[in-house]
């Protein structure tokens, strides 16, 4: 695959976690149709309560994937300073996120509650979930490979990269 076509693959993967991401290339205006006559419908007054917490979605996802990236980037650099084997640790992280680690079967409850309510569509689709994550993480560490002044260890955190995006690629397929 060319590096043109996994670019555009990726920045389409990372789109579903981050739609603005894409207005660079397809702008859209933002949505005001039932959501403004829902709000002029209903202004002054009270707003029923709902028990259930609201399940995360793309964006607490998109940041969760960001603070994972920079807390690995910070182990990776302060272990490169105290002299680490940082491939070690990429390379374990690169396991953990590209599924191609040591698989251990967890003995899950039997009667384990459903992760979601059954017939309630889920907040992220489950079958791009993993390959936008897996993008996001390689472009993200791909920024500091090009970012950062120790070839060494930017050059450790490309592999990483290239790890993850042929993982993304490969599992969007």
């Amino acid at each position: 695959m060319t590096l043109v076509r996994q670019a555009a693959t990726l920045i389409q993967l990372l789109g579903r976690l981050h739609p603005e991401a894409l207005d660079g290339i397809r702008p859209h205006l933002p949505v005001l149709g039932p959501t403004r006559h829902v709000h002029l419908a209903t202004s002054g007054q009270a707003a029923p309560l709902n028990p259930q917490p609201l399940p995360p979605g793309a964006p607490e996802l998109r940041l969760a994937v960001s603070g994972t990236v920079n807390a690995v980037a910070n182990t990776a650099i302060t272990a490169r300073l105290s002299g680490g084997d940082v491939r070690a640790i990429l390379g374990e992280v690169g396991d953990d996120w590209c599924g191609t680690g040591h698989q251990v079967k967890i003995p899950w409850p039997k009667h384990w509650p459903l992760p979601w309510p059954p017939g309630e569509p889920y907040p992220i689709d489950p079958d791009y979930a993993t390959p936008a994550v897996q993008a996001q993480a390689a472009l993200g560490f791909e920024a500091y490979a090009g970012s950062i002044a120790d070839k060494e260890l930017g050059a450790a955190f490309s592999e990483l990269a290239e790890r993850l995006a042929d993982a993304a690629i490969r599992n969007a397929g």
